[in-house]
């Protein structure tokens, strides 16, 4: 077997393996696999996909979570507060703290 269809052989159980949901060493016992060539191959995969995703972009990205808006009711619509000549745009749900103290700053002479 060549170094290319060991790498073969290997990906597709690494994938197996990452699909199941098992941890390695109960991956391993159920498809008869040494546990100590997986974590090879594990290490070794997970090492060539940082490389090549730094390669490939250059950048490192790091992970953030949005948090989107509840869903409303149909029909509702933004509210409009203007001071001169700012805007407040209002939506439905907004925090009423956040916006009392946005209106207490606009109401304040410079």
């Amino acid at each position: 077997m060549t170094q290319s269809d060991k790498r073969i052989t290997w990906k597709s159980r690494f994938e197996a393996w990452k699909a199941s949901g098992l941890s390695a060493a109960a991956w391993c016992r159920e498809q008869d696999v040494k546990v100590h060539q997986m974590y090879y191959w594990i290490q070794k995969f997970e090492d060539d996909g940082e490389a090549f995703e730094e390669e490939a972009t250059g950048t490192k990205w790091l992970p953030i979570q949005v948090d989107y808006p509840s869903a409303t009711n149909e029909g509702e619509a933004p509210v409009f507060i203007h001071f001169g000549s700012l805007s407040v745009e209002v939506r439905p749900g907004a925090n009423m703290s956040v916006l009392s103290d946005v209106v207490d700053l606009l109401r304040k002479p410079c």
